[in-house]
């Protein structure tokens, strides 16, 4: 109380341009909205991915409905020409399953999701008619895995009755739409694409 006065104060005891001397209830609540804008940057870093993945998944889920629409291809491809069809539209080795009964590619194609270029692989299993789509060599969230999404961890989620499964693995990113369950699709990728 004595030191309120700037002719009065004492030297020793004053602090940088005298927050904590004059207004120590300014300080705090200094001190506290720094804290808040410290913790609230922190989760918009760690969150940046949520809305592009949500934007993928909108527009995965959109081809997928296209492709249902446009039907099945004429006949099913041998799993060898679906393997060099996708290497060649999306510069990514993908490696199907040879000894999965049931499991039938009904077509590959070239597409453009999120203005990067991709494949797209439609195929059928256990009565599921699913769409895979594999991005070229760049990372959909980034050059290195965030610590919240480390390598080969799979996202999912479910909208509409259909399922979608996203992961990142060997510099390049996988979204597979279905019309099963978020459990049979995350059990099917675990299988056949990690």
């Amino acid at each position: 109380m004595t030191n309120r006065d700037p002719a009065r104060r004492m030297p020793e005891t004053s602090s940088l341009m005298g927050v904590m001397e004059f207004r120590p209830r300014l300080a705090i609540v200094l001190v506290f909205l720094t804290i808040m804008l410290a913790v609230v940057g922190w989760r918009i870093f760690r969150e940046t991915g949520v809305p592009r993945l949500n934007a993928l998944a909108d527009e995965a889920m959109g081809l997928y409905s296209a492709a249902l629409a446009a039907g099945a291809d004429p006949a099913a491809l041998e799993i060898d020409a679906a393997e060099k069809r996708l290497l060649d539209l999306s510069g990514v080795a993908v490696g199907l399953p040879r000894d999965a009964a049931g499991f039938v590619v009904t077509g590959v194609r070239e597409e453009t999701v999120r203005k990067k270029a991709a494949a797209s692989m439609r195929f059928s299993y256990e009565g599921g008619r699913h769409l895979l789509i594999v991005f070229r060599k760049d990372r959909f969230l980034g050059a290195k895995p965030l610590q919240a999404f480390p390598e080969e961890s799979l996202l999912s989620g479910e909208r509409d009755g259909r399922s979608f499964v996203f992961w990142e693995r060997d510099e390049a990113s996988y979204i597979m739409v279905s019309d099963v369950d978020v459990v049979r699709a995350l059990s099917l990728v675990r299988r056949f694409f990690t």
